[in-house]
């Protein structure tokens, strides 16, 4: 197991250090290696070439903060890593930020050694578990639209705005049938009303599935326009989609934002 740890303070990187790996192996179950960074961008260029089971971030640091190291992991690894921040910032407002730009948990200075090491394992083994299902959910095809392409294929969101607009009538993705013309979703027996950007919204997701769109992508496609000044709107009417679809985790749908940056949507 590879464990990485950010921090600019080099007595807490050693207190981590004990608390981690100074019961030995048999703690994890298996060889089990610390790696310590006390600067943010020794540990990015590594992550360009090396992946960790685990990683460990302080927020405050003097080259750059924790929450952008956050933010590549997110937008450009390659693999999944579960990212714990641990850091002295013990504001409601902290605690939510980093949640919500993709951290997986939240550990506020002085730590407690057995604490952090059963959160790490959890999320470790949570990983793990999920990268075992793999192969199993991999022999189903993903959800798609035919004849939609992605962001990723489209230069200008223009195109992606015109795009949509020739779409089919009816179009079924992940168990949701759209009704373009009258505005209506139908799942589960259910069937919802939406206005048009909320509508336009449900559908650049679920065509999207598993892409990182950006604010200015999604304002392009549904709003017509690169103006991201009212970034409230976006906000309210995800919000309002959320509701009205049932998107939620334990549905299987998760629509993650990913903090300065963006949204993407996931289907399990």
């Amino acid at each position: 197991m590879k464990i990485a740890v950010l921090d600019d303070e080099k007595t807490q990187l050693q207190l981590i250090e004990q608390a981690l790996i100074g019961g030995g192996d048999e703690v994890w179950g298996e060889p089990a290696e610390c790696h310590l960074f006390d600067r943010g961008l020794d540990l990015l260029e590594v992550l360009k070439k090396d992946s960790f089971d685990c990683v460990l971030l302080d927020r405050q640091l003097p080259d750059m903060s924790g929450d952008v190291v956050l933010q590549w992991l997110r937008q450009y690894a390659e693999k999944y890593t579960p990212v714990i921040m641990l850091t002295a910032l013990r504001g409601e407002d902290d605690v939510v930020n980093s949640l919500t730009a993709g951290a997986d948990d939240y550990v506020v200075k002085p730590f407690r050694p057995k604490e952090l090491v059963a959160r790490v394992q959890r999320l470790v083994n949570r990983q793990r578990m999920m990268h075992f299902r793999e192969p199993i959910a991999s022999t189903q095809s993903p959800p798609t639209l035919v004849g939609l392409k992605s962001l990723s294929e489209l230069s200008t969101g223009d195109q992606l705005g015109d795009n949509l607009d020739e779409l089919p009538a009816q179009i079924e993705i992940a168990g949701y049938r759209f009704e373009r013309f009258a505005l209506r979703v139908t799942f589960d027996n259910q069937v919802v009303q939406l206005t048009q950007r909320e509508f336009d919204l449900a559908l650049l997701f679920f065509s999207n599935i598993g892409v990182l769109l950006s604010r200015d992508e999604i304002f392009k496609a549904v709003w017509k326009r690169s103006d991201v000044s009212n970034s409230r709107a976006l906000d309210t009417h995800l919000h309002r989609v959320r509701s009205k679809l049932a998107l939620s985790p334990e549905r299987g749908f998760v629509l993650r934002p990913v903090y300065g940056f963006g949204y993407r949507f996931d289907c399990n």
